[in-house]
């Protein structure tokens, strides 16, 4: 599985940094909000189905289509410390169209009293062959990283933001 990492300086202290990312809305904005390149204009629905928003076993549904493709994949929180750090992982049988499961992490350190470090990791995994497999050799790399650098500027520019 390839891993891949993006660290951002977020001008906040750690606890709002992390009540910003924790908050499912607030990070998957890349894929629900305005319709953006690596998504072809797409958007997608995103539903958080457990009776918890956050916290082990919080679970997020994401639904939608891109280019007329099925996109329909739930994930589930498997790790959280409170302030700072959550994982979660795809769960069931997703149905994406250039990678196959994944795991992604934050992590909030303070860096000073109104700075701090947002770590963001994603492990995921490869679609073996047809279609998505030759899609996945050539596009998953780029999607991955433009993921977390969305997620990581998508994050500094709220913060930011509300600070002022």
């Amino acid at each position: 599985m390839p891993v891949l990492s993006r660290i951002a300086v977020i001008e906040a202290p750690a606890e709002r940094g992390f009540a910003h990312v924790d908050d499912i809305r607030n990070l998957a904005g890349h894929m629900s909000g305005q319709g953006s390149m690596p998504m072809m204009g797409s958007k997608l629905a995103l539903e958080i189905v457990s009776q918890e928003p956050t916290g082990i076993g919080a679970t997020y549904r994401y639904s939608g289509r891109l280019m007329g493709l099925a996109i329909d994949f739930s994930e589930t929180v498997t790790r959280y410390v409170p302030g700072r750090e959550k994982v979660w992982r795809t769960i069931g049988t997703p149905l994406l169209i250039i990678i196959d499961s994944y795991e992604m992490g934050i992590l909030v350190e303070p860096l000073a009293e109104t700075r701090s470090r947002l770590t963001l990791t994603l492990d995921y995994e490869l679609p073996r062959s047809g279609l998505r497999g030759l899609l996945a050799r050539l596009l998953a790399a780029d999607y991955a990283r433009w993921c977390l650098g969305s997620t990581a500027e998508g994050t500094v520019q709220s913060l930011q933001g509300s600070a002022a």
